[in-house]
Formats: C-alpha cells, structure tokens, sequence
C-alpha cells in the first residue's frame, strides 16, 4: 500500500544515443512533459502526463527499493567511444535528491550490460507516462 504522496521537486529524465529511441521526459508545473524520439532527433512532439499522488508514492517506493539514492554521480564504461547510450536523471522528492548520469554503463552492473535496477527504474518512469504495466 503507498502511503507517501509527495510530487517530486525536481524530476528529469533522458536516455538516448545517435541511433535508437530516446526518451526525453521533465517535470513542469506538475506535468511530466514528454518527447520520445529516434535517430538522434527530436520529433518535436510533446506528450504530457499528470501522474496522481498515488503514482507518485508508488514510483518513490519503487526508487527507494532500487536504491536509486545510492547511485554514483556518474556511470562510464569502456564502450563509451561509440553507439553510446547516455541516461541522465534529476530527482528531488521528499528531501532527497539524486543527480546521475552514464554512458553505455548502469548502475549495478559491470560494463555495458544494462542492469536488471535501471531496466526497472525505466519501466517505473515509463509507468508515469502511462506506458507499461
């Protein structure tokens, strides 16, 4: 059961390369803005979303289980010279804040393998934007 229902103060959220969808997705006034793209371009097509507070609550708790206020600043990997993957995230909520980032390399995983915490915490985001299960 969620219990908490604080809105984020600040929310961002990026993953993208050259190649490949992007998902590009900020909190504004209380909407979650979001731009999908591919090819290293933008479509210039600006989704919106306004999660409730129980949506909110249920993607702090999954937050705090993925331990994502523990994540380095940064995240690089040795594949970070070519069809890179870049993720950015900016969270602040309930008095925490995280800023992190990686190319082609997640947090708990080794090398570029994308970890079963950040497929996770993606599809908690993707949940907000009313996507996924």
């Amino acid at each position: 059961m969620c219990t908490r229902t604080t809105l984020p103060e600040a929310f961002e959220f990026y993953i993208g390369g050259s190649v490949g969808p992007s998902l590009y997705v900020r909190l504004v006034d209380g909407r979650l803005l979001c731009e999908w793209a591919s090819g290293g371009g933008y479509s210039g097509v600006v989704m919106e979303a306004s999660p409730t507070p129980e949506e909110w609550a249920r993607f702090t708790e999954t937050a705090d289980r993925l331990g994502v206020w523990g994540w380095e600043p940064e995240y690089v990997s040795a594949h970070s010279c070519c069809d890179v993957i870049y993720w950015h995230l900016r969270l602040e909520i309930d008095g925490r804040s995280i800023v992190a980032r990686g190319a082609n390399a997640y947090p708990g995983s080794q090398g570029a393998v994308v970890s079963k915490e950040f497929l996770a915490f993606r599809t908690a985001v993707e949940r907000l934007l009313g996507r996924g299960p």
